[in-house]
């Protein structure tokens, strides 16, 4: 990992490098713009100052963005600005980090942003929504900072969790299903707040199987009647472990993790509700889990073809899946294969690693 740090201060600026350095990460440092932009080609995180000499911070961070449009950056400001805020927006940050520099959360935004990629490239359509709430309710600079900070404590303790308890390849299938989520209700429709809110909420659907045994999450065999209730239970913890926040996103995933394994026609649970009575946020869900499971290899099952798994959540519209979901999804059906096809060539070709893997299951019986 290589964290580009541009700063004409020099006291500020060897501080945080001489701080990452301790913690392992390699780091590149530069006082100025022109600088910064010439050595972020290979850089994975470039950290910002809004205010520097010559080129201004928001330049760079749009000439970082196009030069290496996977670089994660992030906004080093002590501004209570609102339009500062706004133009770093427009112009691709991902986060902010507000002066005087917390050093421990400056280095868990910088780990994160590379462990969580997907999930972090959404912040700045978060960030976007904020914006529009910061203008509309004429909230301060401050305010909006204090929001944000406290919505990603509350991730990041939540990641940690995960991480702790899950490997890579399941944390690959939550960042899909964010994905496919978010991209399912822009199909639908849906306002860019909510769908900027489904991808992050997603991801979480499934945070209550840290509740589950590994001798039945991971079992290679069907599950017995008496396993399969304890499996259900993943709904439930789920609800309870993100029910707790206030935070509308949290609160949605809270909702998502009761009710991604509800059924059109009431054959799902943990309560048996069907049609309408499952929340869209469930809905969608439920069909971006089930697809990147049925494609996914695990423990008890073998991979479907992608092909097969599209017609298969066509056959099941209106049965298990909402058919408005249902027929959304299958608009996108080139993107979604030409996205999955990509990635299983880069992890084909990334030391051989397995492509997929998850952590639930398809049908009725064989859900997880």
């Amino acid at each position: 990992m290589t964290v580009l740090i541009v700063e004409d201060d020099d006291i500020t600026r060897e501080a945080m490098g001489q701080y990452l350095k301790l913690s392992g990460i390699d780091v590149i440092e530069a006082e100025n713009g022109e600088k910064a932009v010439e050595l972020s080609k290979d850089v994975d995180v470039a950290l910002v100052d809004v205010m520097l000499p010559g080129m201004s911070g928001i330049e760079v961070v749009n000439k970082i963005k196009a030069k290496n449009p996977s670089c994660v950056v992030f906004v080093v400001t002590a501004y209570d600005d609102t339009g500062i805020i706004k133009k770093c927006v427009e112009v691709g940050t991902d986060d902010f980090i507000k002066k005087p520099v917390n050093l421990e959360l400056l280095r868990l935004k910088i780990t994160h942003a590379l462990r969580n990629r997907v999930f972090h490239l959404y912040r700045n359509s978060y960030l976007k929504s904020l914006k529009k709430k910061l203008f509309l309710l004429e909230k301060t600079a401050e305010e909006f900072f204090t929001e944000y900070e406290d919505f990603l404590f509350e991730v990041l303790e939540i990641l940690n969790m995960l991480s702790e308890y899950r490997d890579m390849e399941t944390h690959k299938h939550t960042e899909r299903v964010g994905w496919l989520s978010g991209r399912i209700a822009e199909e639908m429709g849906m306002s860019e707040v909510f769908v900027t809110e489904i991808q992050f909420a997603a991801p979480l659907h499934d945070i209550g199987k840290i509740g589950i045994p590994d001798r039945i999450l991971l079992k290679p065999g069907i599950l017995t009647p008496e396993e399969f209730e304890i499996m259900k239970q993943h709904t439930t913890i789920g609800f309870r472990i993100l029910s707790r926040s206030n935070s509308p996103i949290l609160q949605l995933g809270a909702e998502i993790a009761l009710t991604h394994h509800e059924r059109w026609n009431g054959a799902g649970y943990p309560r048996g509700l069907k049609g309408r009575e499952i929340p869209i946020s469930g809905l969608i869900v439920a069909v971006a889990d089930s697809f990147d499971a049925m494609v996914s290899k695990r423990p008890y099952k073998n991979p479907k073809p992608l092909e097969e798994a599209f017609r298969e959540i066509e056959s099941l519209s209106g049965k298990l899946y909402s058919p408005e979901v249902v027929e959304a999804f299958l608009k996108l059906e080139k993107e979604i294969t030409d996205v999955y096809r990509r990635e299983k060539d880069e992890d084909t070709s990334n030391n051989g690693r397995r492509s997929h893997q998850s952590s639930s299951g398809e049908g009725v019986e064989g859900i997880r």
